[in-house]
């Protein structure tokens, strides 16, 4: 028998149910961040906004202090991109990059140069007692150099030590925390140190993720889930055919689309609340770019995707879709909130959404004397 056509509006509802931007979830960040797959963090003010949007009781205080506790960690993960994980799905993201060379300078050989292998292995047993900074990890790689001379291919030399040897300390191994104890910068924090915890059984902890993608952005596609987690088509659908008990749907453009024995299908019908994504926003880019549309339309992507600098932009919900996009400017006086939307938008939408956007302004700039809401246009 065929599988079941599910029509956009239908993925939209459901994407936006498991993403819990229909009725956020309560109680802990770490199982919020498990439920809806890995946080885009290289933009670090959007982790905290991303919860605000989906945990009702989210502050800036207690996003930081599940960080400073270590129930959330920071870090380079799938695809090489900075995310902020669970630390107990950690070890799965960090096999996930491993297994997918993440780390590896690909163009630089390194993975045959055995001498930068056993640089980044003494740069995490560096990094194992305290934070370090970059100017230290490259104090320490300078005088590693020094004292082994010719174990490092020239090629490589020449490049790692031209960039002040930043990609050394960009590992899976090495998570983000502030020396310092200070994780408000807008920035985020710059030193790192060593998390040892790794999976036990990579090829187990990469299925876990194949269906942890299913369970966050499903039903999805092969493609989708190669996409986000760095993947090959061809081993992300060899795995998700290893599954016996998967349900298959397809989408209307004819792709097989794989789903979890207990996903829940909503209802195209359902009634969407205005939202906020922060920029880099994973839900953007949790599927293959040519099947963005249970969530943008190819007309509103060109907007949302500044390709000069590699940026997606922070945009704002209304029925399900992105309809425009948003920036702030916050001051101890006033932090004001600018929403620009792409078409004409309903009085209703405009009031609910600009309630939407104060209730994250003020969460976003608790230091704020006042608030204002400013709709472009």
């Amino acid at each position: 028998m065929a599988p079941t056509t599910l029509t956009q509006d239908t993925l939209n509802r459901t994407l936006l149910a498991r993403q819990h931007l229909l009725t956020p979830r309560s109680g802990s960040l770490a199982e919020t961040v498990e439920a809806i797959g890995a946080i885009q963090a290289q933009y670090w003010p959007a982790v905290a906004i991303s919860l605000f949007t989906r945990n009702d009781g989210a502050t800036l205080e207690s996003v930081y202090d599940a960080f400073e506790r270590r129930e959330l960690v920071v870090g380079s993960s799938i695809r090489g991109t900075v995310h902020a994980v669970s630390r107990a799905e950690h070890p799965l993201y960090a096999a996930v990059s491993e297994a997918t060379d993440a780390d590896i300078v690909a163009a630089r050989n390194e993975g045959a140069d055995p001498g930068m292998r056993a640089l980044r292995t003494e740069v995490l047993k560096f990094a194992a007692d305290k934070p370090r900074s970059a100017a230290e990890f490259a104090e320490f790689a300078a005088e590693w150099v020094a004292k082994n001379p010719g174990r490092m291919s020239a090629a490589n030399l020449e490049y790692h030590a031209s960039r002040n040897w930043r990609p050394i300390y960009r590992s899976n191994a090495l998570i983000r925390f502030p020396a310092d104890g200070n994780w408000a910068p807008a920035t985020g924090p710059k030193t790192y140190m060593y998390s040892p915890e790794r999976a036990a059984d990579p090829d187990a902890a990469i299925a876990a993720l194949v269906r942890r993608h299913l369970a966050a952005f499903g039903p999805a596609a092969a493609d989708d889930v190669a996409v986000w987690l760095g993947l090959k088509v061809t081993r992300a659908r060899t795995i998700l055919d290893g599954f016996t008990d998967l349900v298959m749907y397809a989408d209307e453009a004819g792709r097989t689309l794989y789903d979890v024995p207990d996903g829940e299908i909503t209802d195209a019908e359902v009634k969407t609340p205005p939202r906020l994504l922060p920029r880099f926003d994973s839900i953007l880019l949790a599927h293959n770019a040519k099947h963005r549309q249970r969530i943008i339309s190819r007309e509103y992507w060109d907007r949302v995707y500044n390709g000069k600098n590699l940026q997606i932009l922070p945009s704002f919900l209304i029925g399900g879709y992105v309809a425009g996009i948003w920036s702030v400017e916050a001051k101890k006086k006033l932090a004001t909130l600018t929403l620009e939307p792409f078409h004409k938008l309903a009085k209703a939408d405009i009031r609910a959404l600009t309630a939407e956007a104060e209730r994250v302004l003020r969460l976003q700039a608790p230091g704020s004397a006042s608030y204002a809401v400013e709709v472009a246009g």
